[in-house]
């Protein structure tokens, strides 16, 4: 009956062993793979510092651990995959790594970046049609991955411009409602400058469309033909030869 047994232990004693051995590597690989990460989280981080720096103060960059356990990382050279994607917020990142033998991989992290801003807001409530003045904005602060992507954050940009909704006090300005005041309107007349080589008309027209600065409007003239002018000023457009 010993004898038995002790065949079953020496079946049983590689197997000890390749346990053992797994073991052995996992415990000894998240110290490798802690050292590649530590490098990696570190220059991810100033990356992405750098690109949000320029939006405002960066406050945090927090970068995920990888889902899975990865291998050998040498010389990490992280990048921002050319996707359009914002550079705050949680935010997409590519790593070009060096692996056994050298040869060149390519992995993706993601990121948390929160940048604190500046952002405009309205003093008191405005009317929808209201033309917006410097001493109606106030400047205010948040994080930008909070705020809508349209918000306002500069107060002279939008200045002269009209309300197109109600705007509610203290609460973020956002591009989709203002839009540019009207500097000529339809039916009303207008001056036309006509500008050449050498040459400068001026005359009256009749403006068939309202027009921003900067808008291109048609304009019916003396003899009935209809011209297309680039608006100037109030009541002033012009037309280039």
């Amino acid at each position: 009956m010993r004898q038995p047994t002790r065949q079953r232990q020496a079946r049983q004693r590689p197997m000890r062993l390749v346990i053992a051995a797994l073991a052995l590597g996992l415990l000894l690989a998240p110290a490798v793979v802690g050292a590649d990460t530590d490098t990696l989280t570190r220059r991810v981080t100033q990356l992405l510092s750098q690109q949000a720096g320029e939006l405002g103060e960066v406050i945090g960059v927090s970068v995920h651990a990888p889902s899975a356990v990865l291998g050998q990382c040498d010389d990490p050279q992280p990048f921002l995959p050319d996707n359009g994607q914002r550079h705050y917020g949680r935010v997409s990142v590519g790593v070009h790594c060096d692996g056994p033998g050298g040869r060149r991989q390519t992995r993706y992290l993601q990121a948390e970046v929160s940048v604190r801003v500046r952002y405009v807001t309205v003093t008191h409530d405005l009317n929808r049609g209201s033309v917006i003045a410097r001493n109606d904005l106030h400047l205010a602060q948040g994080r930008l991955e909070k705020l809508p992507r349209d918000v306002v954050r500069d107060p002279q940009a939008i200045v002269g411009q009209v309300a197109a909704a109600p705007l509610r006090a203290d609460t973020p300005l956002r591009a989709y409602q203002l839009h540019a005041r009207d500097l000529v309107k339809r039916g009303q007349r207008v001056t036309v400058i006509a500008r050449g080589a050498g040459f400068e008309v001026s005359r009256e027209a009749e403006a068939l469309d309202n027009g921003a600065m900067g808008e291109q409007v048609r304009v019916r003239a003396g003899n009935r033909k209809i011209l297309r002018g680039r608006v100037t000023g109030p009541r002033r457009l012009a037309i280039d030869f």
